[in-house]
């Protein structure tokens, strides 16, 4: 009788944990794939539900299993050293820039969140998950108010259509600095070069640091900007 209600209480307490923590973690993940982050849905998923096993397993070893000389939080603390690793894994340094320190900040956040929740306090997971949104989501919408609007200019990279080497070289680097590739005006000039109209913000400097990386990509023969009175 007591091995069935050890069974029923475990099942009971992994459901709710787990679950709470997959929906944690899809919130925030469904934000970052909105955005067309590296870590996005299903990877905020698993890091919040990782670590909320994590959590259970030293819980279940210090109280279930009556190991009393084990310590519940020597797994917890290796599981915040361990995500540092993969946090870094979503930074990326290319021609001298850093990109991607929001995604691993979400991501060490999203750990803790799992830590939470697995430590046995779900609701105040949910509490930070929707906080956490609030961050990514309302900040983002009250940084003009703060840092001031933007100012938008226009910039034409002109190069040479190398079998499209030079096109995916430049996609890139666009793409790590959240422009949209969508808006992206490229025309052909001749037979073998082309010109990429594009607009970007010359206020902030986080907005145009991807000018100066246009320059070292081989192929790109010139970048002129005009001012374009256009604010946002």
């Amino acid at each position: 009788m007591e091995t069935h209600e050890f069974f029923l209480s475990t099942l009971t307490t992994f459901f709710v944990r787990a679950g709470f923590a997959v929906l944690c973690g899809a919130l925030i993940g469904i934000e970052r794939e909105r955005k067309g982050k590296p870590a996005g849905f299903r990877t905020n998923t698993l890091i919040c539900l990782g670590s909320t096993l994590y959590m259970l397993v030293s819980e279940f070893i210090f109280t279930k299993l009556g190991i009393l000389n084990a310590d519940p939080t020597r797994i917890a603390a290796q599981v915040v050293t361990g995500i540092g690793f993969l946090g870094a894994g979503t930074i990326i340094q290319s021609r001298g820039t850093i990109t991607g320190l929001t995604s691993a900040a979400t991501i060490w956040v999203v750990a803790g969140i799992g830590l939470l929740i697995g430590a046995g306090f779900p609701l105040l997971g949910f509490l930070c998950t929707i906080l956490v949104l609030l961050t990514l989501v309302g900040l983002a919408k009250i940084e003009p108010r703060l840092l001031g609007k933007c100012h938008f200019i226009s910039c034409n990279v002109i190069f040479a259509d190398d079998g499209g080497r030079t096109r995916s070289e430049l996609a890139t680097i666009l793409g790590e600095h959240d422009v949209d590739l969508s808006e992206l005006d490229i025309e052909r000039i001749n037979h073998n070069t082309s010109k990429l109209r594009l607009q970007f913000c010359d206020k902030h400097p986080s907005h145009h640091r991807f000018l100066t990386q246009l320059w070292k990509v081989h192929g790109v023969i010139e970048v002129t900007s005009e001012t374009k009175p256009n604010t946002q």
